[in-house]
């Protein structure tokens, strides 16, 4: 179990390779509660395969990485972890819903096939009016704009109540008024203090 009062992210020595060459050598990163870290560098500087070595989606080579006060590989409460990848789409061919697509960030919350409960429905609401897309709930995630379909992953991620964040280059190709809407939702995520990981180049 993670230990309570833990730092959210302490790395020690970290090393991630790829295709058994290593492109990060000893990383050291201690990330507290509360705090917005951004990770800054050019493309190809390995700021996203740090994130996703971060969070369990690339094995660390090297080092020792703790979530909580609990290392990697002995962690299993995911629900206090949002990860919000590049953008892909968030559509991603499947016809949904704004609404169906950040109700599947309560999945971590509930039984598979139970219904949604009154505190589901309550953050899925609240995560929509965090990202400022209440009023888009109904329509399909493909209608949207990139920077909308980027405003509802964060949404998604934000209906699982984390405590830790994860963006991964989340204005990356979106225009300037979705970027003022996603830096508004950050601002007030940190306001709850929420702890946030972003990157960014």
């Amino acid at each position: 179990m993670p230990v309570n009062g833990a730092d959210p992210i302490v790395l020690t020595g970290g090393v991630v390779a790829i295709a058994g060459r290593p492109v990060l050598r000893g990383i050291n990163l201690t990330v507290r509660a509360g705090e917005f870290v951004a990770l800054l560098g050019a493309n190809g500087s390995g700021k996203s395969t740090l994130v996703r070595a971060m969070t369990g989606l690339r094995p660390l080579a090297g080092g020792h990485l703790e979530l909580f006060g609990t290392p990697l590989e002995e962690f299993d409460d995911w629900q206090r972890v949002g990860f919000v990848p590049q953008r892909v789409g968030a559509a991603s061919g499947v016809p949904a819903s704004v609404w169906e697509v950040v109700a599947s960030g309560r999945l971590t919350h509930r039984r598979l096939f139970r219904p949604l409960s009154r505190a589901d429905r309550a953050a899925i609401d609240d995560a929509l009016e965090v990202v400022g897309l209440t009023g888009k709930a109904r329509e399909g995630v493909s209608t949207l704009s990139g920077g909308q379909q980027q405003r509802t992953l964060i949404a998604r991620a934000l209906a699982g109540a984390p405590e830790l964040f994860f963006l991964d280059e989340p204005t990356a190709g979106v225009d300037l008024p979705n970027q003022y809407a996603l830096a508004d939702a950050l601002r007030r995520l940190k306001q709850r203090g929420a702890t946030i990981v972003l990157v960014a180049h």
